[in-house]
């Protein structure tokens, strides 16, 4: 099996230029909110955490964009940006990569402030940026986290929505099967499904990327438009398994949150009331 040392989907980041306004957006959608972060850095997040992996809103301050790895991102966008790939050894992975012929920089340590009841600890991970665009859509990075105990904390993991996991990732390309020769190299042939007309999908233990066409994209979520100044290559958002589909849809409801009922049961919720995100919520698969 090829890049062993991935196992599975940490999280993933939606870049947003209103941190506090994203974050209500989300509390509409009924999640729980850890305490908002400040890295080391000076960038700012909130994180979702849910069962096993978590979404991570992102604000980079204006006078850090310049230098931000998502700068080449028009500046109105707000939406997913990349992929954290689960690890234990993010260093193992990039002597992996090379393996296959994947040449990576060096490997980023980062920290933030966790403000707990008895006071407060330093969160500290090794992460490995994977060159941009090395896979085309999504990019992805490693999170390794040191003090993983600081952040899949009980008291946060509790949603209204009854919110479990990430399910699936969902991105679109105007030719999915270009991207499966890469993919197949590095997550190796078992990991890459059967193509067809539509796209493929990438399973990698609780990784998942569904890869659509735009063609494809449109007939299954209608109306949702690539956002202005991407190209037809994007990162779109995420299904999200919940335990109570029917709590979920209420909460909605009753915060006044747009949806619509999608295909095989689901609820749609479009990226303008998820900054930038498309969010489906799905009956959790209780196989």
């Amino acid at each position: 099996m090829s890049l062993p040392s991935v196992t599975g989907l940490d999280h993933y980041i939606i870049r947003v230029n209103d941190l506090e306004s994203a974050t209500k957006q989300y509390q509409k959608l009924g999640f729980s909110l850890a305490p908002q972060g400040r890295h080391h850095t000076g960038t700012r997040n909130q994180t979702l955490v849910l069962d096993s992996n978590y979404l991570e809103l992102l604000y980079f301050p204006a006078e850090l964009r310049a230098t931000s790895r998502f700068k080449h991102y028009p500046e109105q966008y707000e939406g997913p940006v990349a992929v954290a790939l689960q690890t234990t050894d993010s260093a193992a992975v990039q002597r992996e990569l090379a393996s296959v012929g994947i040449k990576t920089e060096a490997l980023v340590s980062g920290g933030r402030p966790v403000h707990l009841a008895h006071g407060a600890e330093d969160a500290a991970w090794l992460n490995l940026n994977f060159p941009q665009g090395v896979f085309g859509v999504p990019d992805y990075f490693t999170c390794g986290h040191q003090t993983r105990h600081l952040v899949f904390r009980p008291e946060w993991q509790e949603h209204q929505n009854t919110a479990r996991r990430i399910k699936t990732l969902v991105a679109v390309h105007p030719d999915p099967r270009s991207l499966r020769e890469k993919y197949q190299q590095a997550f190796g042939a078992i990991s890459i499904g059967a193509a067809n007309e539509q796209g493929w999908l990438l399973r990698r233990d609780s990784l998942r990327v569904q890869f659509l066409t735009p063609a494809a994209f449109a007939a299954r979520y209608p109306g949702i438009r690539i956002p202005a100044g991407l190209d037809d290559a994007w990162f779109a958002g995420s299904v999200i398994e919940v335990r109570d589909l029917a709590t979920a849809r209420q909460v909605l409801e009753a915060n006044a949150v747009p949806f619509r009922e999608g295909p095989d049961n689901e609820i749609v919720v479009d990226p303008a009331h998820t900054a930038g995100a498309l969010q489906v919520f799905i009956q959790e698969d209780q196989s």
